[in-house]
């Protein structure tokens, strides 16, 4: 049955929401640039200032930059590879206003170094590297520009066809009806029935497939073959995801089943092992490739020509200058062109093409048809990201599991789009969703909360992880500290918790793990930064002092940053303790699922009862322990 909502409406609010984040980002960083002196920026880890350009070339998009940075300039490798910055020169206004100010993006970091490339050919002239600049860091347009494309796209799309897949894929039309199963000769052997159900629903030609996966049950394995069969049917497959991480996932599995994959997106972005999967490097592979080189090359010497000092500098010489640079210019068009044909042919050859969901707004996808668009991590994505892939196939695969942490959102006016597609999809077609139901990760002790207050009870554990734990160690357990004395503080700024105490007591059962269990891969999560820097801290002045061992395989992160992976076991410093009930970020029940749930054999959550218990879902969850014998006090290892 259709919606309430008008498609219309929905995408409206949605712009606005959108609006609303990217005007946050702008007016945050501007405070902060604005409003901080230049000693404060390089401390702040958002300038380096002055810098000097130490070589200049030009790459595919722009000129490239080798900049390093003065002694006292900034702080060493702040700049993030890829992201975005402003290259301001270093004088009055009169110097700004004849040079230009440059947006660029970070390609390499190392250390007082940094490689860049600007958007677009940069100032002409040899005396960029005769005079000094500032690299401020720069609000990332980019994905708010490709979310607002999509959105009006779905706004002004034509044809009945084309707005009733909008309309169901919002979640305010009818679900549409599957077409009949076309014949895919491929095995489903290995794979349980909810995943034989769930690539089947994908072979079916729905214009729609929803596939809710819990942590643990396969989710990856049964995209991967339900890719393999349209692939093997003759379709075309976009997969995508928000992260790099979650697609660069996707592209190495995908590879492994040798299918022809494309990676879309900057290399610098890329995990190592799918580098040789990039368009970049497979269109570098290309025999004509080495015509692009040469042509670049002659643009380089052509503009080395046009730089070149000459004493004596008349008409003649200028107009020679001026000439040299035009053919620098259309020798570097002309290496573009041959470029992106190169990227059209690599594209066009290709079984799957992976990206990331900013990423399938590429230049060099629009106008490429898919049959069909995966978006794997789908509950982690902004409604108007997933709209960007939609957009270029008949036919949308939503995955993910609704039940673990949002996207994020920054503004109030934002929180809209914490709501995404998928879940908007699956609480309106409960039926028509399928959800793996086997999982094949963790103790089913650790599964137990999880499933009871997210999944109705409806999730198994496999035999061959529902009884694997570590001899002497308990698979899941409460850990209280109240009464204990530790207690929370805030940082002078106001902003993050953290909890010396309990991050000392922590690190110290997280040595009597590892002292039992060298081997064992151990991630230890907090939900504030604050807590997670402590922890760091305190953890290597262990290791420096020899105090631990094993710590190759200790992770301390925050729990986003723990998002889609898995460890043998996880101690979770819930950090919060307090005498007025305040939990924080930990009122987000999935916050606390996700930790959990990254765990294999052993779960430990250390917590202040008398604070956390104040919230539904935590006191809840001390009640699920205590029910089944998965809690202790903090004083059985004090006395």
């Amino acid at each position: 049955m259709a919606g309430d909502v008008h498609p219309l409406d929905l995408l409206t609010e949605w712009t606005e929401a959108l609006l609303a984040e990217r005007d946050h980002d702008r007016k945050h960083l501007a405070e902060l640039l604005a409003g901080s002196s230049l000693k404060v920026r390089r401390s702040e880890g958002l300038t380096w200032s002055p810098v000097e350009v130490t070589a200049a070339s030009y790459a595919f998009g722009g000129a490239k930059w080798t900049l390093k940075c003065k002694e006292g300039g900034g702080l060493p490798g702040i700049f993030r590879v890829g992201s975005a910055v402003l290259l301001t020169p270093v004088g009055d206004h009169k110097v700004v206003e004849e040079w230009g100010t440059w947006p660029a993006r970070v390609m390499k970091m190392r250390g007082m170094d940094m490689d860049v490339v600007l958007e677009g050919d940069g100032p002409e002239g040899v005396a960029i590297q005769h005079m000094s600049w500032t690299v401020d860091a720069r609000a990332d347009e980019r994905s708010y520009q490709a979310m607002a494309h999509a959105l009006s796209h779905w706004v002004n799309v034509d044809g009945d066809e084309a707005k009733a897949f909008r309309d169901a894929a919002l979640g305010t039309g009818d679900w549409p009806t599957s077409a009949p199963e076309d014949e895919v000769n491929e095995s489903l052997a290995g794979l349980n029935a909810k995943q034989q159900e769930a690539v089947a629903a994908m072979w079916s030609r729905a214009p729609l497939s929803l596939l809710h996966g819990p942590p643990g049950t396969g989710k990856t394995r049964t995209l991967v073959a339900a890719v393999r069969g349209l692939v093997a049917s003759g379709e075309k497959v976009l997969a995508s995801a928000p992260s790099n991480m979650a697609v660069d996932v996707l592209v190495e599995r995908l590879h492994e089943e040798g299918m022809k994959v494309v990676r879309v997106g900057h290399p610098i972005r890329v995990s190592p092992q799918v580098l040789d999967q990039t368009l970049d490097a497979q269109v570098q592979a290309q025999t004509e490739y080495s015509r692009v080189v040469k042509t670049r090359q002659e643009a380089e010497q052509r503009q080395r020509e046009a730089d070149r000092y000459v004493r004596s500098f008349g008409p003649e010489q200028r107009e020679a200058r001026r000439a040299a640079r035009a053919e620098a210019r259309a020798l570097r068009k002309e290496a573009e062109e041959l470029e992106a044909y190169l990227s059209e042919k690599v594209i066009r050859e290709a079984d799957v093409v992976c990206a990331t969901l900013v990423g399938c707004d590429d230049r060099r996808l629009r106008g490429v048809k898919f049959d069909v668009a995966m978006v794997d991590e789908a509950a982690q994505a902004l409604p108007p990201a997933t709209l960007i892939p939609m957009r270029r196939a008949s036919r949308l695969v939503l995955c993910g599991d609704p039940c673990q942490l949002p996207p994020i959102v920054k503004s109030r006016q934002g929180r809209v789009l914490e709501r995404t597609m998928l879940e908007r999809l699956i609480e309106a077609h409960p039926s028509s969703t399928v959800m793996l139901e086997v999982q094949h990760r963790m103790h089913e002790a650790i599964m137990s909360a999880g499933n009871a207050h997210f999944y109705d009870g409806r999730l198994t554990a496999h035999e061959t992880v529902a009884q694997a734990t570590l001899d002497g160690l308990r698979p899941w357990l409460w850990v209280d500290t109240a009464g204990c004395g530790f207690e929370e503080r805030r940082s002078e700024e106001g902003g993050s918790v953290s909890n010396k105490d309990e991050a000392a007591f922590v690190l110290d059962r997280a040595a009597e793990w590892l002292h039992m269990h060298p081997d064992m891969s151990l991630g230890i999560v907090a939900p504030y930064a604050a807590q997670v820097e402590l922890l760091r801290d305190l953890w290597h002045e262990r290791v420096v002092a020899g105090d631990v061992q094993g710590q190759a395989k200790v992770t301390i992160h925050t729990v986003d940053g723990f998002q889609g992976q898995e460890r043998d076991g996880m101690m979770v410093s819930m950090t919060r303790s307090n005498d007025r009930g305040e939990v924080g970020f930990l009122q987000e029940s999935r916050r606390i699922h996700v930790a959990q749930t990254r765990a294999k054999h052993a779960c430990m959550l250390v917590g202040d009862s008398a604070t956390l218990s104040s919230d539904p879902y935590l006191g809840w969850l001390l009640e699920h322990a205590q029910g089944m014998d998965a809690y202790d006090s903090a004083w059985s290892w004090m006395c």
